[in-house]
């Protein structure tokens, strides 16, 4: 017996075509799942549990079968695994054929009949399906006898070519077995177990850690499944989880994904690699079942090789050549290709990697890369090292998160050595014991500082009292706009915009350590005014050469405005001559101001001078004590800089500033402070 099973969008003339077929035969039944609705709940508009229509379809279905009436099975059939569950079930009855039609009239036309229609389905609706049905028509390998396209374009009507097809299935039977008689079958050369393949592939890739989410990333879990009702006893229970929700419950079998699982390990697509070692591939015996694209042995080693080498080594790319190019010549080089086949691999792109989402949608312009595996093992391995060495040293919190799920990650993977050399370390550190500082301080509430600073939430801050700082404010609370967290030298301090009073506008920096969170504000603002102000911010730190950005917004408006005259009203020249013992250190400090700020006097480093002609461009001076010159343009906020004056004064009497006046007789003042007090005479007694 042949039954027949309608694919098309709504409003594609299934219905139309059914209701014809059954005029020209009338032994034909027509299962309709909007007739069923409409029988069930008393309206087809109303879409109503889908357990309870399925269970009415099947009833239908079965009760036709058995009194030898020929099915046409009318619904949308948009998704794959919808066709393929629903052929897993139908399959049970001996005798019966099921025939796929997929009706491919136009999403335009589609739009139209549904205008004409008394049940208008949403548009939005109609785009989805018939996308679903351009990434995954459907294919004989679904479980179907056969599958035809049936077009409204043509002259010839629908129901014409649905008979004429019908009349030539013998002979299209025997022209594809012999399309397929020389297929080496393997063991991914039936449908569900390829795709399968395919949505574990995007899983491992798209949700690393996989299997263990519910203890390290909770958050993923629900994000993605819901809130799970128990407790996964195993991994593979938690893989089949995210299986069903992201792809459907057809493909999660936990003995087929753990069989998976292995091979996937086997054959270096997860873990470690080997690029070239072939395939472990078990071959199966030849079937008469139809085939997908990759159910020959050769096309299968082709693609799974392919994603070997993108995951192992994504970004393959060489200018000149384009992103595509690139993979064929690497895949040749690696003895993946034997061939020039590059219009293979970009259908292999195009009709397996996107659809399966094993790469982005988007264009990739600079190489190919799978999933969250954007580096090499190496590149892994080293990034691994420097975040380990970054956590530690700058006693990050949100870092120290980060790097201990990665350390167990890595080790679990045995892609690192457990006990490296240390071979790069930063001994910056933070001057402040987190464990040390009050409950109150916002140094222990970082994770909320970042929300907020993401969000352009408006804070109330206030300044812990006996802390310190080196300019007193007179209110105990104001509110801010948090921009950004910032290590600087000793320790992480907070970059903000105030935000009211006579500060309004004014950007600062405060040390974390030193504030307290106020009262909860509501108010919000867009992120385009949050990254403007963090430009100006960045601007004005880049600019200072340190965080002290001065106490006048009005000020620091002018040093930002675009008119270079009213910048240059902000800024002082500070020029400070050196002995020659001091300035071969000066003079490698290439980057201590910003270069356009900053010039000097030629260094001793003829490679130096080689490479910064414009910095040192300056003459030496006449003073043969001082005969090397500094000069650097800064706001004139920065003369009251406590890190700018640290530094001059740490030269001691290998330093000399000659302008501004005023930061000479600053510095003058502080140099007679420190001898007056190391001339103590309790001290000398």
């Amino acid at each position: 017996m042949f039954c027949h099973i309608l694919i098309g969008c709504p409003s594609s003339g299934k219905s139309t075509l059914a209701q014809n077929i059954v005029e020209n035969n009338p032994n034909y039944r027509i299962v309709s799942t909007d007739k069923i609705r409409e029988q069930l709940f008393g309206d087809e508009n109303i879409q109503g549990n889908w357990s309870a229509i399925e269970t009415e379809v099947f009833r239908q279905i079965e009760a036709h079968i058995n009194a030898d009436n020929p099915i046409i099975y009318d619904a949308t059939n948009a998704k794959r695994s919808w066709r393929m569950g629903l052929l897993q079930h139908l399959n049970q009855y001996n005798n019966v054929e099921w025939f796929g039609w997929h009706l491919k009239t136009p999403l335009k036309t589609c739009l139209q009949w549904n205008q004409k229609r008394e049940r208008k389905v949403p548009e939005t609706v109609i785009k989805r399906m018939s996308e679903s049905l351009k990434t995954f028509p459907p294919i004989a390998a679904e479980g179907f006898v056969a599958v035809y396209p049936l077009n409204s374009q043509l002259k010839t009507s629908l129901t014409a070519q649905f008979q004429q097809k019908l009349s030539q299935f013998s002979r299209s039977v025997i022209n594809r077995q012999n399309r397929t008689q020389k297929i080496i079958r393997h063991a991914y050369s039936n449908l569900l177990d390829f795709e399968r393949l395919m949505y574990l592939i995007h899983l491992l890739l798209t949700y690393p850690g996989i299997g263990n989410l519910q203890q390290t990333s909770p958050e993923t879990l629900e994000a993605v499944v819901g809130k799970p009702k128990q407790t996964y006893q195993t991994e593979l229970d938690e893989i089949c989880a995210f299986m069903s929700k992201v792809a459907d419950p057809i493909y999660a079998d936990p003995e087929a994904i753990s069989t998976d699982l292995q091979w996937l390990e086997v054959n270096g697509i997860i873990g470690k690699a080997e690029i070239k070692k072939d395939l472990e591939i078990t071959i199966k015996e030849d079937s008469e079942l139809p085939t997908h694209s990759y159910s020959d042995l050769e096309t299968f080693e082709r693609l799974i090789k392919m994603i070997r080498l993108i995951i192992h080594e994504p970004f393959i790319f060489k200018k000149g050549e384009g992103t595509l190019n690139s993979l064929v010549k690497r895949m040749q080089e690696e003895e993946i290709l034997a061939d020039d086949y590059r219009d293979r691999v970009r259908k292999d792109i195009e009709k397996v990697l996107k659809p399966y989402e094993i790469l982005p949608e988007f264009p990739m312009k600079r190489g190919y890369f799978a999933g969250t595996a954007i580096l090499s093992e190496n590149d892994l391995i080293k990034v691994f090292y420097l975040l380990e060495t970054q956590a530690k040293s700058l006693d990050d919190p949100i870092a120290l998160q980060v790097y201990e799920r990665f350390k167990q990650r890595i080790e679990t993977s045995k892609l690192a050595q457990s006990y490296p050399y240390p071979v790069r370390a930063i001994h910056n550190r933070n001057i402040v014991d987190r464990e040390k500082v009050s409950d109150l301080s916002v140094a222990l509430k970082t994770e909320e500082l970042e929300r907020a600073i993401e969000a352009g939430q408006l804070l109330e801050l206030g300044r812990i009292p006996g802390g310190g700082t080196f300019n007193p404010e007179t209110e105990s609370l104001f509110k801010i706009y948090p921009l950004q967290i910032v290590f600087h030298n000793i320790g992480w301090y907070l970059g903000f915009e105030h935000n009211e009073g006579e500060n309004k506008g004014l950007l600062r920096f405060e040390r974390l350590d030193r504030l307290f969170l106020g009262q909860t504000q509501s108010k919000t603002r867009s992120r385009s005014a949050q990254l403007k102000s963090l430009q100006r911010l960045i601007t004005l730190y880049k600019s200072c050469g340190g965080i002290f950005l001065g106490n006048d917004p009005k000020l620091q408006q002018k040093y930002l405005s675009s008119e270079e005259a009213e910048r240059k009203q902000i800024e002082i020249t500070i020029e400070i001559w050196f002995t020659e013992k001091i300035f071969r250190f000066i003079s490698e400090g290439t980057q201590r101001f910003p270069l356009k700020q900053m010039k000097m006097s030629q260094p001793f480093n003829r490679e130096l001078l080689r490479k910064n002609r414009t910095l040192f461009s300056l003459r030496k001076t006449s003073d043969p004590k001082f005969p090397h010159r500094f000069r650097v343009r800064l706001p004139q906020w920065s003369l009251e800089d406590i890190d700018l004056q640290r530094w001059i004064l740490g030269f001691g009497g290998e330093a000399k500033v000659v302008t501004p006046e005023s930061l000479r007789e600053t510095l003058k003042e502080k140099g007679k402070a420190i001898l007056e007090a190391m001339n103590d005479p309790e001290l000398s007694a």
